[in-house]
């Protein structure tokens, strides 16, 4: 065997083997899901946040309120 002269001709002979890890493939450590997996699993739902819910609320409030003072203040 030749003397391989850096890291990049070493990486690119250990990809180059039959055999050889996933993680110089590219693959990973881990296999791919397959996309039927994927297709199965159903989308994970967010649990309701209850602060989110007071404070989108509170803001309708103030928006509301705001409005209300522009106009009453317009006509006064």
């Amino acid at each position: 065997m030749s003397e391989l002269t850096n890291l990049t001709d070493r990486i690119s002979h250990l990809r180059g083997r039959k055999g050889s890890s996933p993680v110089l493939q590219g693959g990973g450590l881990e296999p791919r899901p397959s996309k039927t997996a994927r297709a199965r699993s159903p989308e994970r739902r967010f649990a309701t946040d209850y602060f989110m819910v007071f404070v989108y609320a509170l803001l309708g409030v103030a928006v509301l309120t705001q409005f209300v003072l522009i106009v009453c203040f317009d006509i006064l």
